[in-house]
C-alpha cells in the first residue's frame, strides 16, 4: 500500500516540471468548458488590435488553457500540438514526461483569466500579454486527489499568428507583473 503524499511531497516529485508552471500552479478544466478569458487590449503597442484578432486571441488563448489542463490530466502530449508551439510545446510535453514517471498528474479547475496585451508587433504577426490566472490545482496519484490549492498565477504570454489561429509560443510563470 503506497503511503498517503503531502502537498509538498508530490510537488517535489513534479519539480523537474517547474519551468513553465511551477508545481504550486497545477490544473485541469473539465473537457466541456473552456476558461473564461478577460482580454484589455488597450495597453497594447505599437500598434492597436484589431477587434476580430482580439476576439480570436481570446478564443484562442482559452483553447490553448483548455488543451493544457486536458494533456496535464490525461499525461497526453499530442493534446498540446493544435495550441502550442516552440517553447512552450517543448516544456509541457517535458512536465508530461516527468508526470509519467512519478505516477502523478495534475488538474487545473480553471476560475478564469485576467488577461492584459502589452505588446502587438508592428506587422501583427505576435502579441505580449500579461495574465492573471485564478484556478484550483489538484495533484492526483491515479485518481485520487492527494493535495489541492486555490491559486492566482501571473504568466506573461507570446502568442504567434499560425494558419488560421493563434498558438502559445511562450508561456512563463512570473512572481508578479
Amino acid at each position: 500500500m503506497k503511503p498517503a503524499l503531502t502537498l509538498t511531497t508530490a510537488l517535489a516529485l513534479l519539480a523537474g516540471s517547474s519551468v513553465y508552471l511551477t508545481t504550486a500552479r497545477i490544473s485541469t478544466v473539465l473537457a466541456a468548458e473552456t476558461p473564461s478569458v478577460t482580454l484589455d487590449v488597450q495597453g497594447a503597442a505599437p500598434r492597436q488590435v484589431e477587434d476580430a484578432t482580439q476576439r480570436a486571441i481570446a478564443r484562442d488563448y482559452a483553447a490553448a488553457w483548455q488543451a493544457m489542463s486536458e494533456a496535464l490530466d490525461q499525461n497526453r502530449p499530442d493534446l498540446l500540438a493544435t495550441n502550442f508551439i516552440g517553447t512552450a510545446s517543448d516544456k509541457l510535453t517535458e512536465t508530461i514526461q516527468q508526470q509519467k514517471k512519478t505516477g502523478i498528474h495534475r488538474r487545473y479547475v480553471d476560475n478564469g483569466h485576467h488577461v492584459q496585451a502589452v505588446f502587438y508587433s508592428a506587422e501583427g504577426s505576435a502579441i505580449e500579454l500579461h495574465d492573471s490566472a485564478t484556478m484550483q490545482i489538484q495533484v492526483l496519484d491515479g485518481g485520487k486527489v492527494v493535495a489541492s490549492q486555490n491559486v492566482t498565477t501571473q504568466y506573461v504570454v507570446l502568442m504567434t499568428a499560425a494558419e488560421n489561429s493563434w498558438k502559445v509560443r511562450v508561456l512563463q510563470e512570473i512572481p508578479s507583473l
